[in-house]
């Protein structure tokens, strides 16, 4: 229900704005404007975060916010358009911020509060312990992912991490019934760190159509982290961990991806920060799977390329998707067990799309199963421990690890 705050609300607002905005202000507000999607918090950080949403009309928007429980400490505008992005600087580390949209009241000289909410921000490597939720290959508006959908609201992590395919044919149609929607009130608190799958890329990934696929239906209404070349490779701190999320549908026919053998940039980028990075735990998210004994084939140039790197700088695990299955390796390194050297890869791809059974069983495959689910993990300094839950709420499968 609209919550409307009329005369003073109004005038407060627009008597903090420049004199030039005014007209602007005044002219918006014939025509009556709504959320239509969102709110949603991405590329949250220590110090910053961004707030996106949609109206169903061009139109200006405030948005208040603050240290909780002062969600008007501070203000600043959206200008007139139907996406609305609006970047927060300076913010406090460790703190949980509100925020509050408000859009024109177009039956009367007032405003009103469209939504309301909070998210907090990350943890520096002075408190190393987190929590996230991850999983991948939603995109259907299933019955069995809106299950998933409820059991993961029963978390308060500090982030979400999507191993990609969060849409069916990647269409921004298609958009709200297969993920803001489903995931609308962990969106609105949680920032989701997103890796690309070759479904994001739409239907004619591998043909000169796609071109402007991902400019039109992804890029314009995702905000990642610009450590990299966002959306499609970047990475994410928090508490004493760094999160590399890779583009690796290069690999699989993607024409339009970004290039991944030795020679490409985002190569040389992960090798870059892969080699500096003084975190205590390394953490590597991307779509299609390295080690996977689910329905798909492997790309072998994918493996020989990444596996090398991951294993030299010691990357703690590999959370991968495209395979919808769950699916937990022993630690790996050339095809074979290798408690030393090796890796341990999670396939994380049955948080909706339909199930995928097992094409073939490896002596590194500790653990299949073609279920619907997700992965609670915690950090704790020094300890690691993961919680696959199904549909239904049940433990399937756990991991501890130690540094």
């Amino acid at each position: 229900m609209k919550q409307k705050n009329k005369g003073l609300r109004f005038f407060v607002l627009t008597s903090l704005l420049p004199a030039f905005l005014l007209p602007v202000i005044y002219s918006s507000r014939a025509a009556a404007a709504e959320l239509v999607r969102g709110p949603y918090v991405e590329a949250v950080s220590a110090g910053m975060a961004v707030v996106r949403f949609r109206t169903d009309a061009s139109t200006v928007a405030w948005l208040t916010y603050g240290a909780y429980p002062d969600c008007e400490r501070f203000m600043t505008l959206s200008p007139q358009v139907r996406e609305h992005k609006i970047a927060l600087f300076g913010l406090l580390g460790d703190t949980t911020h509100c925020y509050r949209i408000y859009l024109p009241d177009s039956a009367s000289t007032g405003s009103y509060k469209a939504a309301e909410n909070a998210f907090k921000t990350f943890r520096g490597a002075d408190k190393p312990y987190f929590n996230f939720l991850a999983f991948g290959d939603s995109g259907t508006g299933s019955e069995e992912q809106l299950e998933l959908a409820g059991q993961m609201e029963k978390f308060t992590p500090d982030f979400v991490v999507h191993t990609g395919d969060i849409l069916e044919e990647g269409l921004d149609a298609e958009a709200d019934d297969q993920y803001f929607v489903p995931y609308r009130n962990m969106l609105a608190k949680y920032p989701f760190f997103l890796a690309l799958g070759n479904h994001d890329y739409g239907r004619q990934y591998r043909k000169t159509g796609g071109k402007k696929f991902l400019r039109e239906n992804y890029i314009p209404f995702h905000t990642m982290p610009y450590t990299g070349s966002p959306p499609y490779y970047y990475f994410f701190d928090s508490g004493n961990a760094r999160f590399f999320v890779l583009d690796t549908n290069y690999f699989h026919g993607a024409r339009w991806a970004q290039p991944l053998d030795k020679s490409s940039r985002q190569y040389k980028w992960l090798e870059h920060y892969l080699a500096r990075t003084n975190a205590a735990w390394k953490f590597v998210v991307l779509h299609e799977p390295l080690y996977s004994t689910g329905a798909h084939d492997l790309s072998v140039e994918e493996r020989a390329v990444l596996a090398p790197l991951f294993e030299k700088y010691k990357v703690d695990l590999v959370f991968q998707g495209h395979d919808h299955d769950y699916e937990r390796t022993r630690p790996v390194k050339d095809e074979l067990v290798n408690e030393r050297e090796g890796l341990i890869y999670i396939t994380l791809g049955g948080g909706g799309s339909p199930l995928y059974f097992q094409r073939n069983k490896a002596d590194w495959s500790e653990k299949f199963m073609p279920v619907y689910h997700f992965a609670y993990i915690e950090v704790k300094d020094v300890n690691l421990k993961m919680t696959v839950y199904d549909k239904d709420g049940q433990v399937i499968d756990t991991l501890e690890m130690q540094k």
